[in-house]
């Protein structure tokens, strides 16, 4: 055997015994960003904002800054509903509804809304 070959063959069993973790790990890493990103979507506005606040605190203490940094007293923006809302448990926020077709009344060939009544 050449030395090539003997060299590909290891390179193949190190690639083997050491990459497997890495897309395992990087697969786990994956699913619990998806994860969290779906339970990030779901959370009313005030706990978005808490979640934000939070991380945004972690990485200012990861980049060097103080903990009295991340903690400053600001007002949060206020957020307007976008959509009427129904009367409901406070900091839930409501269901889109769908909304059917009306087909009980048929246009006109005129496109002027429904047929006149026949007499």
């Amino acid at each position: 055997m050449k030395i090539r070959h003997i060299l590909l063959a290891v390179l193949a069993v190190l690639a083997i015994a050491f990459l497997q973790p890495l897309v395992t790990f990087l697969g786990g890493v994956t699913l619990l960003l998806g994860v969290g990103a779906l339970v990030f979507r779901d959370l009313t506005p005030v706990g978005q904002d808490a979640v934000e606040r939070r991380v945004l605190g972690w990485l200012r203490r990861a980049r060097g800054g103080s903990a009295t940094e991340s903690v400053r007293p600001t007002n949060p923006p206020r957020r307007f509903p976008t959509a009427p809302t129904e009367p409901g448990p406070p900091g839930e926020r409501p269901r889109r509804g769908r909304t059917r077709i009306a087909a009980s009344a048929p246009a006109d060939s005129t496109g002027g809304g429904s047929a006149p009544p026949i007499q």
